[in-house]
């Protein structure tokens, strides 16, 4: 399996302002043009962890999708992140490619602490992507408190990647992907704690 290269975008967030958080992407894919061949982006990063959904969702076609999608194929880049959906509403993680493929997974485990599943309803099947030779399993924040539900029976991924958008300053929080090959680096990212 040849290597692959991961970014990492941790942004500050502007609370329930897609426009503006769209436009603060676009100039950091733009500083990652021919560097990189996944970006990684925060959970909700295009309206914080809003529980508006009712306010917030766009279906796969909306605003938010259908830009990502172009700047994946402009800059060459798989782009994956979260988003939410009309009807239902799903803490919805997508991965886009330059090639055009387009894959979605649904949280399954909501935060019930934050009372996310009084507003976003539980997916209930997992998401491996065959991207560039490595199978890819991605996963939403609170799936990392469920094990099992990540667990990689029979080998089914190379790469696991977990997104997430945590509240508090005051705790770790970040992305996680990591390689559950021994011989390969495991990549993290914690975010401020200021």
């Amino acid at each position: 399996m040849d290597s692959i290269r991961i970014s990492i975008v941790q942004t500050d967030i502007v609370w329930e302002n897609k426009q503006e958080n769209l436009r603060l992407l676009h100039e950091k894919l733009q500083s990652l043009r021919g560097t990189t061949e996944i970006v990684v982006l925060p959970e909700m990063f295009s309206t914080g962890f809003s529980m508006q959904s009712d306010m917030l969702a766009e279906a796969n076609s909306g605003e938010t999708i259908t830009a990502l999608k172009q700047w994946a194929s402009l800059f060459q880049v798989a782009i994956c992140d979260i988003t939410v959906d009309n009807g239902r509403y799903y803490n919805r993680a997508f991965f886009l490619t330059p090639e055009g493929e387009e894959f979605y997974y649904d949280k399954r485990h909501l935060f019930r602490m934050g009372r996310e599943a009084e507003h976003f309803s539980a997916g209930d099947e997992r998401l491996i992507i065959p991207y560039r030779g490595w199978n890819i399993c991605l996963l939403v924040c609170y799936d990392l408190r469920f094990p099992v539900w990540s667990r990689n029976v029979a080998n089914q991924y190379d790469l696991l990647i977990y997104v997430a958008n945590w509240l508090s300053p005051a705790v770790w929080h970040g992305i996680h992907c990591f390689v559950p090959v021994p011989w390969k680096i495991s990549v993290t990212y914690a975010g401020s704690t200021e």
